[in-house]
């Protein structure tokens, strides 16, 4: 299998590279905006920034709002987190109060992506409320809804992502939270700093930068650690609880040791949710075996940079993929 750089990959220069390799016109419509139609025997397919027009617009839709798609899920009886959309912290206090909901906790946006402002493992009144209030930060900055977010039960366990298109799993990443490795002299801030220096790591590359955020910080208080200390040796030291790759957590692909159980039931959710091209995200203690699992979320428009040049394990080709896909 040939060798993608890290250092030159994005989703869309691969979309535009297997456009190339299968004789696919690419004609820009809105360069600022991204915006290209793909054309090939009288079809024509749009595409924005690296995602085509395979998904209908009301399943992107539902897959986007996560407590949708959690009453899905519930209604289907696939094993999910318990979850509460909210709109007062302080009725949710009173729910914990009344043992209705208990710690530890997960807070999230209702719209988000990309692990923003997503709180995991929150075990106290006090850091609950900072956590929603910073998913109100999140909700005006994004101008989504102001006063909403979800708050789930935390599920312990490995996360993985399972890549999805017509009905068929094409990869599998565990994606581990961001961290650093000691080497006895370094403090975690310079080992972060050294890191996030590198060649190849950034917001539009398969690895990108450690965020420096509230979850972050929690998570050093935790761990009774700040970013003077130096870790030892060989040491491994997590930064933050949740894994999304774009907060500086890392992807090793691991397809192979996937229970096929898990295969058929993403197949089986993105028909659910009528959808073609999809990830499906779940927390598993052992992905060999088909137990004590939950799924998390779906995701309609993921980045595929994570699948095509994985941190660790075989890359797959998921542009051809959906190149291929696009003009069956």
């Amino acid at each position: 299998m040939k060798t993608i750089s890290r250092t030159k990959f994005n989703c869309i220069g691969s979309m535009l590279e297997a456009a190339k390799k299968f004789g696919v016109k690419v004609e820009i419509m809105h360069e600022e905006k991204n915006l290209r139609i793909f054309h090939k025997n009288g079809k024509s397919i749009f595409v924005k920034g690296h995602i085509p027009d395979l998904n209908s617009f009301i399943s992107s839709k539902i897959v986007d709002d996560k407590g949708l798609t959690k009453c899905i899920l519930e209604k289907n009886k696939v094993p999910t987190p318990r979850g509460w959309i909210m709109k007062n912290y302080k009725k949710t206090l009173e729910m914990i109060d009344n043992g209705k909901m208990k710690f530890p906790l997960v807070v999230k946006p209702i719209d988000g992506s990309q692990g923003q402002a997503v709180i995991v493992g929150i075990k106290n009144k006090e850091i609950l409320i900072k956590s929603i209030k910073e998913v109100y930060k999140h909700n005006r900055r994004k101008k989504g809804r102001p006063n909403s977010f979800l708050i789930e039960e935390y599920i312990l366990g490995d996360d993985y992502r399972i890549l999805v298109l017509d009905g068929k799993v094409l990869t599998t990443i565990l994606r581990k939270p961001a961290y650093v490795v000691g080497d006895g002299m370094k403090t975690i801030r310079e080992l972060i700093d050294e890191y996030n220096g590198q060649k190849g790591v950034s917001k539009d590359q398969p690895l990108c930068p450690i965020v420096r955020d509230f979850e972050f910080e929690k998570n050093l208080i935790e761990n009774k650690i700040t970013e003077n200390t130096i870790p030892k040796k060989n040491k491994i030291v997590y930064l933050r609880k949740n894994a999304n790759v774009s907060t500086g957590g890392r992807s090793f692909e691991c397809n192979s040791r996937v229970n096929p159980k898990y295969k058929k039931l993403a197949i089986k959710l993105a028909k659910i949710f009528k959808i073609r091209f999809c990830t499906v995200d779940l927390i598993a203690p052992n992905i060999n075996k088909y137990e004590k699992f939950s799924i998390i979320e779906l995701n309609e428009s993921p980045g595929f940079d994570i699948h095509e040049v994985p941190f660790a394990g075989k890359s797959f080709p998921v542009a051809e993929h959906l190149v291929k896909a696009m003009f069956k």
